[in-house]
């Protein structure tokens, strides 16, 4: 019975019309009796005299016909059973044993179209079975008919067969309904709401998952069809996705149940894995190759609503989609932005002209020739929706290269305060203060330059000092205060020349950006690669521009203590190398990145920190990844 659906009508009791009690002397007579009334084939009638003959294929035959019922209920069942009166043939079951009534649901399972609530009744019917009984009234029924006696495992072995052959009846009458999936589900879920399941069940299942193998390749050659489809990069994407998504959602329908029991017991369906993984693949060749996040996350949402049973799956498409939604939103703000970080670019090229316009115009509608450029995308930029700070950031990216690469504070602070002062649309308030500590620190270098060259001019380094008080606070504008006090005692003839250059050197000492100024973000990773990387490239040098810390580049060597700007090169020449990697394309490209990283390892491969030093630096990268980005395309654009 293994291999076998199941019937009533091919049970060898029902062929030759034989009791539980027929013995060797009437089997003989009963077989004649069905050769004569030509209601069977003659083969099958010679097999079902062999099957109640031969002890061992005779407990199929008991145990798969109407067991524990008398002969009058048997009477009352075979004529049912050969008429084909399966309606009535259900109502006949109510009070019956558990075995016997499972037998003719299985039946009727196999011979019509079923509905939930007999496909349950089923179930329910397998829940009680009781071996111990069985083997009783076999037993007893055998001591009459003259045949040996049968030990219980016996019983348990053929039992456990018989419920094979159920369980497929079940599921081929699943099969054949309407919605087979909906009905499979509904079986599924209610038998798992049980304190105790049917001991069918997985039974039950795997069969379901057997027939469902041709319909479930048929979906996954689809789906790799479609993988094929959308990996050429002159697809039309949102027609893949579209389909691979009708695809899944197919799947969904068929492969459901089988993913909601493998979760009850702890498992993952392993053919909806392997869809799974073939899926990713292609959603991080989108992210990370082709930058479509937008039609990634389309296709991480299709996957998360189809495979939510798949816990570990579940866990990472929720992470996929978190990050995949923050690098959407980048692209479409860089693309926003783009021009505005492009007319930024042109301008390095044209700093005099840069300076004078600043000088004469500022940051504003009237200004000129580059600075007009920068403006108008500017204003653009931020007029467009959803752009966040990006417009400011790409701005504030000039004037920091413009005091870090070009030593030139007055003109970056004349940038940084347009941007402050500008009054059609506000930043973010964590970049506004930001942009105020760093104008302040410009503001402080360039004055303090011009205050050096004013020796023996009292009047001039006081009205300097009034100037740099504008911008200055907290401690800073104490000191300003006591050096404007001694030039003003030295006016009046007090000897105090000793305390004004003293102030003087004090400011040259710390005439540089702060690197205590840090501010805190969060990052997803989504593999490979975290970041939108645009595929346009600029050129830039290795040092610095985006931080208002200054970054020192560590001696050769391995194992030395580093300072705290020696630690931020580090990590920040890290984020830009990471940035590059993608971008150098030319023999010559990746032989120059190869230098650098070379450079790299033998400054910062091993090194040591003071406590908490790493930490503060790698939350001061976190808010830089732009800056990070447009280091890295100047630097490989420059090559």
């Amino acid at each position: 019975m293994q291999n076998q659906t199941f019937s009533l009508t091919e049970n060898a009791f029902f062929i030759l019309k034989a009791t539980y009690t027929s013995s060797h002397s009437d089997i003989p007579d009963l077989v004649d009796d069905a050769e004569l009334d030509e209601t069977h084939e003659q083969d099958l009638i010679h097999r079902a005299q062999q099957a109640l003959l031969s002890p061992i294929a005779r407990l199929d035959q008991e145990l798969g016909w109407l067991p524990e019922l008398s002969p009058a209920q048997i009477e009352e069942i075979s004529p049912l059973l050969a008429a084909e009166k399966l309606d009535e043939l259900g109502k006949a079951i109510a009070f019956l044993p558990d075995l016997p009534k499972a037998n003719i649901l299985a039946h009727i399972c196999g011979a019509t179209i079923v509905d939930t609530e007999l496909l349950q009744n089923l179930l329910e019917a397998w829940r009680e079975i009781d071996e111990q009984s069985l083997s009783d009234f076999v037993n007893a029924q055998r001591h009459a008919a003259g045949f040996p006696q049968v030990e219980k495992h016996h019983v348990e072995s053929t039992t456990k067969s018989l419920g094979l052959a159920h369980a497929r009846n079940a599921a081929m009458a699943v099969w054949n309904s309407h919605e087979p999936g909906k009905l499979m589900e509904t079986l599924v879920e209610a038998e798992l709401s049980r304190n105790s399941t049917s001991r069918i069940l997985a039974q039950f299942v795997h069969e379901y998952d057997n027939l469902s193998e041709p319909h479930l390749s048929r979906i996954s050659d689809a789906i790799d069809h479609q993988i094929e489809q959308a990996s050429q990069v002159t697809s039309d994407l949102g027609l893949s996705i579209s389909e691979i998504s009708n695809l899944l959602k197919e799947w969904d329908d068929i492969n459901q149940p089988v993913q909601v029991f493998e979760q009850h017991q702890g498992h993952e369906e392993g053919r909806s894995k392997r869809v799974y993984e073939k899926l990713r693949s292609l959603c991080l060749d989108l992210a990370n190759e082709r930058k479509e996040f937008s039609h990634a996350k389309r296709l991480s949402e299709a996957l998360l609503h189809t495979f939510p049973e798949l816990e570990s799956v579940a866990e990472v498409l929720r992470d996929d989609l978190e990050t995949l939604g923050n690098l959407d939103k980048q692209k479409k703000q860089y693309e926003v932005v783009e021009p505005l970080a492009n007319a930024c670019e042109a301008a390095k090229s044209q700093l005099f002209k840069l300076k004078r316009t600043l000088q004469r115009d500022g940051f504003t509608p009237a200004a000129s020739g580059i600075l007009k450029e920068i403006y108008s995308a500017f204003e653009k930029a931020v007029a467009a929706s959803k752009t966040g700070d990006a417009p400011f950031i790409a701005v504030r990216d000039l004037a920091l290269f413009i005091n870090n690469e070009r030593d030139d504070p007055e003109t970056a602070f004349r940038l940084l305060n347009g941007l402050i002062v500008y009054g059609a649309a506000k930043c973010s308030r964590d970049l506004a203060m930001k942009l105020k500590e760093e104008r302040s620190v410009l503001h402080r270098n360039w004055k303090m330059a011009v205050l050096g060259t004013q020796s023996g001019n009292l009047s001039a380094m006081v009205k300097t000092i009034d100037e740099m008080l504008i911008y200055a606070t907290g401690k800073e504008r104490a000191e300003l205060l006591e050096l404007k006090s001694a030039i003003q005692r030295k006016q009046t003839g007090k000897k105090v020349k000793w305390a004004i250059w003293a102030g003087i050197a004090l400011f040259l000492g710390s005439a540089v950006f702060s690197d205590e100024l840090t501010r805190s973000s969060s990052r997803s990773s989504y593999q490979p690669t975290s970041k939108y990387q645009p595929s346009s490239q600029s050129a830039r040098s290795t040092t610095p521009s985006s931080s208002s810390a200054i970054e020192s580049k560590p001696p050769v060597g391995q194992g030395r203590s580093l300072n705290k700007s020696q630690v931020r090169y580090c990590v920040f020449q890290g984020e830009r190398l990471d940035a590059m990697r993608p971008m150098a394309i030319t023999s010559y490209q990746i032989s120059q990145f190869n230098g650098l990283i070379t450079d790299y390892n033998s400054r910062c491969s091993n090194f040591r920190y003071t406590s908490g030093v790493l930490s503060s630096v790698q939350r001061e990268a976190q808010s830089k990844t732009l800056e990070f980005l447009a280091d890295a395309r100047r630097i490989v654009a420059s090559w």
